[in-house]
């Protein structure tokens, strides 16, 4: 015979109309992947300083033709880093990062809360927790190389529909998630033993990871960390200060003299600013030991207003700063004033606070009559110093 409370439920199941409830989750997570690759992997890379990183957003073409790599001893196709997946992957929001709500036919939220704070066990209206799978660096065997990689992402990462013919009973949610690692990712949900279909959402890539790691004994394992690959680029050097930096020069009317690095702005798809090679002949950048010219139409540059071929050519640095204070007029070397104990700094002279910077901007008017009032050209016997100085170190 039905109870009291079972015929009530029936009752209240017969009067109920079929409704759609709406599941969403959405905060930070990614996707991440665990795979194992041979030790011929992890030595072809350590003996060429691959960059994980690097190869992980490149395509075959670029790694293989410009990189100068072996395609077949990587950990992982170009490109394709989720591919070596052979112990896990996952693609979900993290319990530790993430949002679940609940929204009914009207659009009305129903139940909204953190991850973080949903203790489980389907009771006091909660939903509950299922863990799918649960894999660990350390728990492979001693010698096998483990790599993990993942993307770090933040958006909508499940929507779903939740089709009912009686009410909406939250103790009868289950949130499903993998942990790779120790990081768990809820990529799941059912209701009252029923997958509900992920529709999918919406996320944006804020970073990425990649390692690999060999298991030593008593889980234990060495991380990969090869040495920084150097591809015999040009160095950058120093930036010029402003009282060094020569006018900015249209590029149809002035060609660099110096082989070298220099500020740019050049049009492509739109105007880019940044630092290009001059090679003696045209502008581009530097790429995998290759210099490749750059693809647009250079419009204006600037560099050094002095020799770069040799440090000893630079002229002497000019009085970077001057006292507000008009009656007084000192001008120097910022260097020259004295700082008290609560960090603010003296004249030397009259002994106030407040003081200006000197503008050497090559480009505006202030500038150029600064350059003229306190610049120096190069001096001898301070470049006969420096010679002295360079050659006792």
């Amino acid at each position: 015979m039905a109870t009291k409370v079972e015929k009530q439920q029936l009752i209240d199941t017969l009067k109920f109309t079929p409704r759609t409830y709406k599941i969403s989750m959405w905060g930070y997570g990614g996707e991440k992947v665990m795979g194992t690759v041979d030790r011929v992997v992890w030595d072809y890379c350590m003996e060429n300083q691959v960059d994980l990183s690097e190869i992980a957003w490149s395509d075959e073409e670029t790694v293989q033709d410009e990189m100068g790599l072996d395609v077949d001893r990587l950990p992982f196709p170009p490109g394709s880093w989720y591919e070596c997946d052979n112990l896990a992957h996952n693609n979900g929001v993290s319990r530790n990062a993430g949002t679940v709500q609940i929204e009914d036919e009207h659009g009305n939220t129903v139940y909204e809360k953190s991850l973080d704070t949903i203790v489980g066990g389907g009771e006091d209206g909660e939903p509950d927790w299922s863990c799918n799978d649960e894999v660990w660096i350390g728990q492979e065997t001693p010698g096998t190389i483990v790599f993990v990689g993942s993307s770090n992402e933040k958006g909508t990462f499940f929507e779903g529909e939740i089709e009912l013919t009686q009410p909406f009973d939250i103790t009868k949610l289950t949130l499903c998630y993998d942990e790779i690692d120790g990081e768990e990712l809820v990529n799941g949900v059912t209701y009252d033993g029923e997958d509900i279909d992920n529709f999918g959402g919406s996320t944006d890539g804020k970073s990425s990871d990649f390692g690999m790691y060999l298991i030593k004994d008593s889980n234990t394992w060495e991380t990969y960390s090869p040495e920084e690959k150097d591809w015999g680029h040009p160095p950058y050097g120093t930036s010029p200060s402003t009282w060094e930096r020569s006018e900015t020069f249209k590029f149809d009317k002035v060609k660099p003299t110096i082989p070298g690095y220099y500020s740019c702005t050049w049009k492509h798809f739109g105007t880019t600013y940044g630092s290009a090679y001059w090679d003696g002949t045209q502008f581009g950048e530097w790429e995998h030991g290759q210099f490749k010219p750059i693809t647009g139409e250079v419009v204006s540059w600037s560099g050094y207003n002095w020799d770069t071929s040799s440090w000893v050519n630079q002229p002497p640095e000019p009085v970077d700063a001057q006292c507000s204070n008009k009656k007084c007029g000192w001008t120097g070397m910022r260097s020259d004033m004295r700082d008290d104990d609560d960090y603010n700094s003296h004249c030397p002279e009259c002994d106030g606070t407040d003081f200006e910077w000197i503008d050497y901007d090559p480009d505006s008017q202030e500038g150029l009559a600064n350059r003229a009032k306190y610049c120096k050209e190069w001096d001898p016997a301070i470049a006969m110093d420096r010679i002295v100085a360079n050659a006792t170190e």
